[in-house]
């Protein structure tokens, strides 16, 4: 991080003019912050031309980033005129970045074509930026963040173009780079981890060699290896599910087969794999074969095959993340959540087995493990506010707690971005209303009023109540359609959800209830 003293010169790549040049007075004692624009974000649904937008300025980054000794980027986004830009802070800069920021201005100044010796430089320097897009799975990025928002758009969105557009090169790219039909891609971040490692708009694919929690910093994640629990696998009624210890969440098996899909592919390399196998059935996750059992039985030790591999599945305890471990990778599977308590006493009547932690986690304790009578309505406030802080999927600088409870907060208790979890996602905002029932009746619909009108007011993209009581099938009825037909996202803390979220959190828990 650079010193907040250290004198500061801003640069707009798209307004630097060649007339400006010589006024720019650089030494290697400032800080330079150059904004790149995006032009195509957040306005055009052509993924491929965002795909040239970013693909222009990763060239320029790393153009820039090379004459600097320390470099980071962020997204700008500017509300006054609903653009996205990128802000490039370059710190202990070289006698060369004068001459780079010009070579980069060129390319966001399309000068009057009628001036010949302009417009040849332009097309220079944009041939070169367009060439780039052939290094990118070579070079070591400096600024792999948005390596990984090109790859992003390009396997999630512009292929989709170029398969009916451009056939022929869509085939070309999909025999050089198989892992990209399932979704994937190599990412950036590889050189950092040390091991070649795969991104998805979904997912990752790490190398076995790569630690967890090195991956979760170099990513900015907030999750943690010693926060993830053992579960088990459990598929019912054609929907799979992991049950650990607190918890029970949806197991995405599809995006798990592509992820092993990639794995498979990435083995063909691997001269040390064999025999080599693109699907690796033999092995294949979470089923048992009774034929190969018996046939491993039969046959003498010194010819029998090595026994399958038996995958470790963990998941965070938050319920946003599974990680699987096959013995050569772990694929990180974030589409998941955890289960609400109908969705679990569906699980639970499917099953047809009772477990003791199934049943704690569906409620069936016979004896409340709280007081919440003991909490003010600003106490309780203070304490979801806690809890949200806490939580991995939201980042901690940007919460906000509006005013002293029952307040005039326009529906608004907590507010908060999330932490985008793939590259090429943007954060989005969530607002928590808070509400302490101290009696023994459930929250109902009647609770909460004008839901819509504050969604819509605030431009809110994600959801939640957070109460001391059981919340009601009439809110939770409410809740989905309000959501749904904004395509607001939701998550919810009844009281069984919050005594979970205190049980695994002491420090809370002991701030509040003194246990």
């Amino acid at each position: 991080m650079t010193d907040q003293h250290v004198p500061k010169i801003e640069i707009h790549l798209n307004k630097f003019v060649p007339e400006e040049f010589s006024s720019l007075d650089l030494n290697a004692g400032c800080d330079v912050v150059v904004y790149i624009p995006l032009d195509s974000v957040g306005v055009t649904n052509s993924h491929i031309d965002i795909c040239d937008d970013l693909l222009e300025a990763i060239w320029s980054a790393e153009r820039l980033a090379a004459n600097a000794s320390d470099v980071s980027v962020l997204r700008d986004y500017q509300r006054d005129s609903h653009k996205t830009r990128l802000k490039l802070i370059l710190h202990g800069i070289s006698e060369h970045l004068p001459a780079a920021i010009r070579e980069c201005a060129i390319l966001y100044n399309r000068y009057d074509e009628t001036d010949s010796e302009a417009d040849n430089a332009y097309s220079r320097v944009r041939d070169t930026a367009l060439e780039f897009e052939d290094e990118l799975d070579t070079i070591i990025p400096r600024l792999p963040e948005i390596v990984d928002d090109f790859f992003a758009n390009l396997v999630g969105g512009a292929y989709y173009q170029m398969r009916y557009d451009a056939p022929d090169r869509y085939e070309a790219e999909m025999a050089k780079y198989p892992e990209r039909r399932v979704g994937y891609w190599r990412s950036p971040y590889s050189h950092r981890l040390g091991a070649t490692c795969y991104a998805s708009p979904d997912g990752w694919l790490l190398d076995k060699s790569v630690d967890l929690d090195a991956f979760f910093a170099v990513t900015g994640q907030k999750f943690k290896q010693s926060e993830l629990v053992a579960g088990n696998v459990l598929t019912v009624n054609s929907r799979s599910y992991v049950l650990a210890e607190g918890l029970t969440a949806y197991f995405p098996m599809a995006q798990y087969f592509k992820s092993r899909i990639c794995g498979s592919l990435a083995l063909l390399d691997d001269d040390e794999h064999w025999p080599p196998d693109t699907f690796e059935w033999a092995d294949a996750s979470f089923t048992y074969s009774p034929e190969r059992e018996y046939l491993g039985q039969v046959i003498p030790d010194s010819l029998r095959a090595p026994p399958p591999r038996v995958e470790g599945c963990l998941i965070d305890s938050s319920g946003r993340l599974i990680v699987v471990d096959d013995g050569h990778f772990r694929h990180l599977l974030y589409d998941t959540q955890a289960l609400t308590l109908e969705e679990m006493k569906s699980l639970f009547s499917a099953v047809g087995t009772v477990t003791s932690s199934l049943g704690e986690i569906i409620g069936m304790a016979a004896n409340p493990t709280y007081d919440w009578r003991s909490l003010s309505d600003e106490q309780f406030e203070q304490l979801c506010y806690d809890v949200v802080y806490s939580h991995p999927l939201f980042n901690a600088a940007t919460i906000r707690k509006y005013g002293k409870s029952r307040s005039r907060d326009g529906g608004r208790d907590i507010e908060v971005y999330d932490i985008p979890r793939i590259p090429g996602a943007q954060p989005k905002k969530w607002i928590f209303q808070c509400k302490l029932v101290t009696g023994s009746a459930s929250l109902s619909a009647t609770k909460l009023v004008d839901v819509g009108d504050m969604l819509d007011h605030y431009g809110v993209e994600g959801f939640g109540v957070m109460t001391s009581a059981p919340i009601d099938a009439t809110l939770y009825d409410k809740l989905d359609a309000v959501c749904g037909k904004r395509n607001v996202q939701q998550m919810n803390f009844s009281i069984l959800e919050l005594e979970r979220e205190l049980a695994r959190k002491p420090l809370i828990r002991q701030r509040y209830f003194q246990k």
